[in-house]
Order: structure tokens, then sequence, then C-alpha cells
């Protein structure tokens, strides 16, 4: 390969190279930016009809029309959103949709207040009031929940003006994660390193994951560095978006009359918070599991010292290997064959309807995401780079792209969005299935070390890890709430004391890995990784499950993510036989992550 040759196959690649099957259509949406303005302009006047029922709300038609009503703009609204903010995640630089993502926002705000009568008007009834209305309405099936969680809620609902205003702070609630946002996705530049053969490479979050599985530890720890010090260089203004992100958070947490922000983020979903603290609490008292996969890998890859950064490559590289896209995509639709035909009809064209933007390009936000929205189907990103990681993450991603399917298709819109605690289970069963898949390929001692390897650190990466960004964001907020401030030395020091003591004593700390917590998007998503966790351990509990070949989980799981949120989280999980109420699922998870670090260590002494 000649010097050009070389120098063009690491240049980040332009939307123009990229095949139009393994773009996104985002015409399924809107054919151009000129339908966009023209549903735009329909929700303006929609909104203005809004108010006209104001004060008519004890009449059982008017409150249907008006919910109804606002239903229809509400999903006019997020094909707003969602067109405005794809085209912008696949180039952060281009101004024309930033803009409207911003009047999306804007719209969305707007639409807030003048709606914001409604809560007001219908607590000033009673609760005898309220269900009689209900059972009048033209549908009484639609908005049962939401009259049921309108009563659970009273406490926390203000009067019509403290609402009104409270929905008007929507144009700037956001602005930390923005910020944050652009400043991850588009101001933020990488050095270049050199990679395993000498070549100088420009970093990149894809590039990073993929330097992270590499044998040579010059690299990861070059790939490391170079990465946390492109965020050291901005550390005081990302010290500031989170910090301004915490205080926002209990801004509305005040002004909702909660107890915490940890209770205003959870009771959304009617989660009790003593399942956040469970989680946490039953994972730092079993810890050691984690402290002995840390031991065995120091003692495996046969150092001296061993660091955060040497966590993730592969213990058995000589069974690493690449994986092309569209092998990728057979292994993942092969693994979830267990859930039936219909499954995996639907799996099949989410692929050949280009619902996948696949590949890396300049500009295009890093990472993955599914996004569903009930007017269209599902687009999933991805930013493809030829991994076994990278196709675990596809596997992942349709999880949740196949629960919006299902769920839609079934349930109406008001009881469509299923909460992120369900979320979860469906793309990492996903995971567990591929996982099975490739276990029972496997025809050696070697490739059977390598994927425990990797199961192990799935269950690192999606459970322990998450455990911990969940404990760092609960002692951020409660800092706060307890008269603190929040600065780049004190967030450091918490992610260094977390990290030493979940990693545990064969651990050497660097100078560099406290400063993880600025890299890391989800803390802009209130209390959001802690789903994570226990999802992960839902569908550790279903896979079994599944494989046990017990009798009707497989309808009971399709249910599930067909049953959108027409319950609470909790109780739609218990339908299908998993208690997340209790500690057991959590210890079940524990138990087999112990077992297979114990598996690695008998493999590997034979």
């Amino acid at each position: 390969m000649t010097t050009d040759t070389k120098e063009q196959s690491n240049k980040i690649p332009q939307r123009s190279d990229i095949p139009t099957k393994d773009k996104w259509n985002l015409a399924d949406i809107y054919k151009d930016s000129a339908e966009w303005e023209t549903v735009f302009a329909e929700v303006k006047d929609q909104s203005a009809i809004l108010v006209t029922f104001a004060g008519k709300l004890s009449d059982a038609d008017s409150l249907f029309d008006c919910m109804e009503l606002r239903s229809e703009i509400s999903m006019k609204i997020s094909c707003l959103f969602q067109y405005a903010r794809l085209n912008l995640d696949l180039d952060s630089r281009q101004s024309e949709y930033q803009e409207m993502t911003d009047r999306a926002m804007m719209l969305s705000a707007e639409v807030g207040a003048a709606s914001s009568f409604v809560e007001p008007e219908l607590l000033k009834m009673t609760d005898a009031e309220l269900l009689k209305l209900s059972s009048q309405f033209k549908k009484t099936d639609i908005y049962d929940l939401y009259i049921k969680e309108l009563i659970r809620s009273r406490e926390h609902i203000r009067s019509e003006e403290i609402e009104e205003l409270l929905s008007l702070t929507m144009t700037f609630a956001s602005g930390a994660e923005q910020t944050f946002g652009m400043l991850d996705s588009a101001d933020i530049k990488y050095p270049s390193i050199k990679d395993e053969n000498g070549n100088d490479v420009q970093l990149t979050k894809q590039r990073f994951a993929k330097f992270m599985d590499s044998s040579d530890r010059r690299v990861r720890k070059d790939a490391s560095d170079g990465l946390l010090s492109s965020y050291k260089d901005h550390i005081n203004t990302i010290s500031s978006t989170l910090s301004t992100e915490v205080n926002k958070n209990l801004f509305y947490t005040k002004a909702r009359n909660f107890d915490n922000a940890l209770h205003r983020a959870l009771d959304g979903d009617n989660i009790p918070t003593t399942v956040y603290h469970s989680l946490l609490d039953t994972t730092e008292a079993q810890i050691d599991g984690m402290h002995q996969w840390t031991a065995l890998r120091k003692k495996i890859l046969k150092l001296d010292e061993i660091a955060p950064y040497d966590m993730m490559c592969p213990l058995f590289p000589d069974y690493d290997y690449e994986v092309p896209y569209e092998k990728a995509v057979k292994k993942v639709i092969d693994g979830c064959l267990p859930l039936g035909d219909d499954y995996n009809k639907r799996l099949i064209h989410a692929f050949d309807d280009r619902w996948v933007d696949v590949y890396e390009t300049d500009g295009k936000r890093g990472g993955a995401y599914s996004w569903g929205n009930y007017s269209v189907h599902p687009y999933v990103l991805m930013n493809y780079n030829d991994t076994v990681d990278n196709m675990f993450t596809l596997a992942h991603e349709l999880g949740h792209c196949l629960h919006s399917v299902y769920s839609n298709e079934v349930q109406p819109f008001q009881k469509s969005q299923y909460s992120t605690f369900v979320a979860e289970v469906a793309s990492t069963l996903n995971e567990g299935l591929l996982m099975q898949h490739l276990l029972k390929e496997a025809d050696s001692k070697e490739e059977k070390l390598y994927l425990l390897n990797r199961q192990i650190d799935g269950t690192m990466g999606t459970f322990f890890h998450q455990v911990m960004y969940a404990r760092f964001e609960l002692m951020i907020h409660q800092a706060v709430e307890n008269g603190g401030a929040l600065s780049p030395d004190a967030m450091s020091k918490i992610w260094g004391d977390l990290t030493k003591q979940y990693y545990g004593p064969s651990l050497t700390l660097d100078e560099m890995s406290p400063l993880k917590w600025s890299r890391i998007p989800h803390f802009y998503m209130t209390f959001y990784v802690y789903q994570y966790a226990t999802s992960y351990a839902a569908s550790q509990a279903i896979l079994k499950k599944i494989i046990d070949g017990e009798d009707g989980i497989i309808e009971r799981y399709l249910e599930l993510i067909k049953s959108g949120g027409k319950d609470y989280p909790i109780q739609l999980l218990k339908e299908c036989g998993v208690d997340m109420s209790t500690a057991e699922p959590v210890e079940s998870t524990i138990a087999l992550f112990k077992a297979n670090v114990a598996e690695v260590e008998r493999l590997t002494q034979e």
C-alpha cells in the first residue's frame, strides 16, 4: 500500500463516499424542508385552537377533543424535531438543521405553554369527578392511564400560572445538554496517534473504541491519553455545563415539590427510589467479583500494573476478528431466531429498508442510538467500524428498534411510549441472544475463551459500569442538594475514588482516567444510566428462561414489547416473570458474572 493510499484510508469518509443503501432515507418522515415548514405552520395554527378549550374541561366531550388535539400536535412535533435532529446528527456543522432543531424545540415549548391550563384545570376536580369524566369519553381505553397518573401526581402539578412559566423554561432547559453536544460532536478536535504499524491516525470516537481493543498497550495508552486530553482542554466548560445540568434538575425538583432530584426522575415511571438504592447497594456489597476480574486480567495480560485502559482489550487476541457489516447483520438475524418468525421478518425489513445509517462520516454524531417515532418507522444511527463490539451494538439498537415497531403497532399513541426501564430489556436481550448463538458455534477452547471474555466485558459495560455511573450521578446531585458546588477537581476526585472502589486493589489509576466523567453524554439525561443495569439484570432473567425452554416465555416476552407504556414498567416486567422490586435479578446477574470469571480462570489453567 502506498503512502497516499494509507493516508486516504485513514481519512474520515464523507457522506458522498457511502452507498445509498447504507444511509438513512429521511424522506420517510418529510420529503424535504419545505414539507417540514408546512407541518410547522399547521402546528402553529393548531396551538392557537388549544387555548379555546380553557374553562371547558368539565365537559367530557370537550376534554376528550382537547386531549386528542394535543396528541395530534405531539405526534407532529415529534416528526418535526426528529427530521431536524436526524439531519443535524448526520452533519453537526449544518446550521440549517441546527436552526430547525431549535425552532422545533421552541414550538414544543409554545404548545406546552398553550396547553398548560389543562392539568391545573383538571386538578380542580376531585378524583371521583375525574374518573367519572374519563368513563364518559368517546373512547375509554386511551386516556385512562393518563387520568390515573394525573391523580397520582396531583401534589406535583402546580397552579395554571406556574405551569405556564415552567412550560416556557423548556426553551432553555436543554441548554447544557445542547452545549455539551455541540462541543462533543463538532468543536472538540482529537489528536493523531500512531497505530500498531507506526502510521499516524487521527483519533475519533469510533477509532478510539477500536484502539482500546488493540493488543499493543502503547496504542491503548496513547489513545486513552489522546482522547481524554481533548476533554481536559475544555474541562472548565464541561464542568460548567454539567453543573448547570444538575442545578436545572434541582430547580425542577423544588418547583414540583419532590423530595430530591432522584425522586423526581424516577416518579414519572412510578419507580420507587428504593429500586435505585438497592441496585447500587446490592452491587457494591458484591463488588469482589469485579475485583477478581481485574486481578485475573492483570495475570493473563502479564502486566506489572493494570490501568483502566487495559480493562477493555481482548485477553485472547488470536481470536479477535473483524466483522464486516453484512456479516454482522446475518449474525444478529440468526441470533434472534428464537424470538420467532414474525420478529425475524421485521428485523430483516429494518435492515433492507434503510432504517440504519451505518458508517462514520465527517461531522456525523458519534455513538449509536435507535429513535422511534409513532408516525414513522424507527431510525438507527451507527458508526460501524467492523469490530465485534460494533456487532453487539447493532444487535442492541435493533432491539430498541423492534420494540418500537411492536409497541407502535399494537398501542394507541397515548400508550405507545415505553419506559427506558423496559426499553433496555429489549436491547440487551438481543445482545444476549447473539452471544448464545456465537457460543453455540464455538468449536474450540480458545474461541470459547474469547467469547466468555466478550460476555464478561459486556456485563462490565452494561451492568457494573452503569452502576458506577449511577453512583457518580447520585453523588454529584446530593453534593449540590447539600449546599455544595461542583468543580472539575471535585468531580474528578469522585470519579477517581469510585474507579478504585469498583475495580479493586489490583488497579493502578493513571493520571487521565479520573477525567472520564467529562465525556459521558448520558449525564445530561437525568438519572438515566441506572436503567441500563436494571434492564440488563431483567434481560438476563428472561434470557435464562428462554435458554431453559420455559413454556410460554417467548409469548410473554413479545407481549412485553407490544405493551408500550400501557402500565408501569415494574408491573409489565412482573407479568413477564421478572420482579425488579427485589434484589434477586441483580444478585443473579452478579452470580453469573462471577461464574463466567471462574470459568475463564479454569480454562486458562488447563
